[in-house]
Formats: C-alpha cells, structure tokens, sequence
C-alpha cells in the first residue's frame, strides 16, 4: 500500500490496525518478528489429565464436582472447585466432539412448538416475577407469546388457546418438552403417558402431541429461540405496568410490529410467510376446550374453601359442604352441582384470603358484634367516615352493631364512593341511620328534571 499506492504509513497503520513501527519495519523488508510468547505455565492437573480424559470417555456426563472428589481420594489432589471445573471444561471440549444438529424444512401448517420462559418487571410498582408461555409456527417463524403469574396447567392450556385464536387456526400436531403439566410419566422412546386435563384438551382439538426427549430442548429450538426472541424484543426494559393485561397488550403489539421488519432466508417477510401458513392450519372449532383445573374442596366452619395455599369464600350456606372448584389461570369458580356459588380472582400467594362482602353478610346481621373484626371488612379497608358512624350508633342507637351492618350491605349495589358521600353527609346533617343514608343514596341516582320555562301569551293568562 506504501510502496505502490503512496499511502502514507500512519494511514497504512490505521487501516491495519496495527502499530507504525510494525508498517515500518515491513517497509524496509526487516520481517523478521521477535518472539514474545509467554510460555504455558502448566497447571497442577496436567499430571492426572489422563484420568480425567478416562473417566470423561467411560461417564460423558460426570460433573466437573465428582471428578474433582475423585482426584482427592486417590492421588490426594486438593484445588479449587473454580479450578477444577474450567480444567474439567478444557479436557471435556478436546474428548467429546461437538454435536451436528439436522437442518430441518418446516411443512406449513403441520407443526407449533410452545415452551415457556421467566422473567422480571414492575407491576403495580412491585417487582414482580412472571412466566410467559412463547408458541411459534417454525414454518413462517412468527411467534405468540402470554403473561401468567405462575406456570401450572390451566396456564399452558390457556396460553395454547389464546395462540391458536391468535394464529387463526389449528395446526396438526404441537411439540412440548416433558413439563410435569402435560406429562405424568416418561416411558421407553416416545410414549408418554399425559395427564388426563392435557390429553382431553388435545383430544377435543384433535390435535396431535410429540414430547421430546429427556434433556433434548434442541428438539424444539424454534420455541427456544423464541423464548430470547421474545425476553429481548418485548420484555427488556419493560416500562412500569398496571397489571398482567397491559404486559400482554404490549407484549402483543410489539410482536405484531415486529412481523413486517423480520425476513426469511429467502427474502420472504414474515407477515406473507404468516398469511400462506394461515391457509394450511385447520379452521378453529365454534366452541373452544376449557381450561380450567376441577379440583374438589371442602368449605370450612368459616365457609371458606382452601385451593392452592389459599382461602376463598363462599356464602354461608355452604359452610361444611363438599364442593367443586374449577381453576383457571385467571379466576377461580367454586361450584355446587351445576351451579357457579362464588367467583373470585386468582390468589398468587401463599396463605391469602380471597373473601367477598356478600357472602358473609347474612351472617354479620346474625353476629353483629364480631363486624368489627370482621377479616373481609378489614381487608376492604373502609374510609374514616364507617367508622365514626359506627361509633354515633353506638351512642344514639339501641341496636347499633345490626345497623351498621345493614349500611354496609348498601356496599353491595352501590359504590363505595356514593355510600360514602351519604354517610358523610348523613354525619354532617346529625340524621344519621339507616334510612337517612338511604333517603341521601337516592337522591344521588335519581336524575334531576330540568323543566323549561313556558312563554304564555295575555290572552292565555
């Protein structure tokens, strides 16, 4: 470049990236480099790498933690399990040649791969742990991905409901990992035996299920992929959420955004790809499989049945009865027969009570004086205002403790907000009761008539 173009030498070296005494010693054709190596200073376990090589070759898969205990037994080999396991890595990569994958070609509409993934983000201005279930069609590489706060099964089957709405259709069969939620029992080459929720669900789908094999995740590598596909395009830096359905509103938009900046290998965009692989998936039933997990349970002397760590209500009079319970993802409904007695939200942690106002209500009337302490009336977290109408009830009132019972009660058709106008109002006015608060409620929801003014003329007057 010098010595035919001109270019300078500091521009040569730039260029290179290498020193100018290097491009000047080149120059004048002194080649000739000294040798500055520093010489391998060995390691303590070079003496035993024949051992190490041998028991790497007679049991692949030993640890790196066994091989180092083995060393101290019998030649009396004391290091560092930081050393240990990094000379283990070294003569594990020189003995065992690297494994070759299969290039496979994805046939539209025969295959979906799910798996799931974990992650961080604030919801609710709490630092909050979340699952997300990713489903992708290999063929086009276009990914579904769903928010859940735990990972059991009403999740999985809700999140394969929710991808196959959103691709529009069925594909032939969905290729899952040996997850305890689908799988009871691994048996010899493929045969599995599922669990009875996941293999009805498949089958009213008729949708066909391939496991892969124990420890084999690369069997499914689409959906491994989109598992960092989705961790990087949708969930990092995630700005602060409200709840777990803003996440997937997000999560979703971004994945829908992403489809037109995306290409195949062969220049195609994923969103054509998308629309051909439409037309290969069968149409979506008219009613989808539930979701939900039955379980039975049993109401307590407090008419609360205990699900999963968790307490729920129900009324009172189906305190000490056997029920059903079905759980989903989201919610879960308590059932007596055919009939849906309660339903409350899904409880995420241990040892909470889910309880509801009305179901406990009846009884409040029947043991007023225990209202106070109440758990479902403390959890509601009552304005100021409750509790001083409870005490000038006591005061004015013979039978105080039922009234402010039956106050509480108008909490069930009405707002907190408006109920708690009326009893402020009712305290300012020293009217205060039962029937005042009423008197105030309904004159807050009855309209008002505007009546517009009539011109007469003199001769109607």
């Amino acid at each position: 470049m010098h010595l035919t173009e001109g270019v300078p030498k500091k521009e040569v070296a730039r260029r290179l990236g290498v020193d100018i005494k290097t491009v000047r010693r080149h120059i004048t054709g002194d080649d000739a480099h000294p040798a500055r190596k520093t010489p391998n200073r060995g390691c303590a376990l070079d003496e035993h790498r024949d051992l190490i090589e041998k028991l790497i070759q007679d049991s692949p898969k030993i640890s790196a933690k066994r091989i180092g205990r083995l060393l101290e037994t019998l030649h009396g080999v004391r290091a560092s399990a930081r050393t240990i396991r990094r000379y283990v890595s070294s003569v594990r990569g020189a003995v065992q040649k690297p494994e070759v994958f299969v290039h496979r070609t994805h046939v539209p509409g025969e295959t979906m791969e799910i798996d799931f993934g974990e992650t961080w983000c604030d919801i609710a201005g709490k630092r909050t742990k979340i699952f997300f279930l990713v489903a992708t069609l290999p063929a086009s590489n276009v990914h579904f991905a769903k928010a859940y706060r735990h990972q059991r099964i009403e999740c999985l089957l809700d999140g394969i409901t929710s991808a196959l709405q959103w691709f529009g259709g069925v594909p032939s069969r969905v290729v899952f990992d040996n997850a305890s939620t689908a799988v009871k029992k691994i048996l010899k080459g493929e045969e599995r035996i599922e669990t009875t929720l996941f293999h009805g669900y498949r089958g009213e789908l008729a949708l066909g299920a391939d496991f892969c094999n124990p420890a084999s995740g690369w069997e499914k590598g689409s959906a491994e992929r989109g598992v960092q596909y989705t961790r990087r395009i949708g969930l990092s830096a995630l700005p602060p959420m409200n709840d777990l359905d803003e996440v997937n509103a997000y999560l979703i938009n971004e994945l829908e955004v992403d489809l037109d900046r995306r290409s195949l290998r062969d220049g195609t965009c994923v969103r054509q790809a998308f629309e051909g692989e439409r037309a290969h998936l069968r149409p979506l039933p008219s009613s989808m499989p539930c979701t939900g997990r039955t379980v039975s349970c049993t109401a307590d002397k407090y008419a609360h049945v205990r699900i999963d760590r968790s307490s729920y209500s129900v009324p009172t009079d189906y305190a000490r009865q056997t029920l059903t319970a079905r759980l989903y993802h989201d919610r879960v409904e308590v059932i007596n027969g055919v009939d849906v007695v309660a339903t409350h939200s899904r409880s995420t942690k241990e040892a909470e009570y889910i309880l509801a106002l009305d179901h406990v209500l009846d009884l409040l009337e029947r043991k007023p004086r225990s209202a106070r302490e109440a758990t479902v009336i403390r959890q509601m977290g009552l304005p100021d205002c409750f509790e001083e109408l409870r005490v000038r009830l006591r005061a004015e009132k013979r039978r105080s403790d039922k009234e402010w019972v039956q106050t509480l009660r108008l909490l069930v058709d009405h707002s907190l907000d408006s109920v708690c106008r009326a009893v402020e109002r009712s305290l300012e006015s020293d009217a205060i009761g039962l029937t005042s608060i009423k008197q105030l409620l309904r004159h807050q929801n009855q309209p008002r008539v505007v009546v517009d003014p009539v011109a007469l003329s003199d001769s109607e007057l």
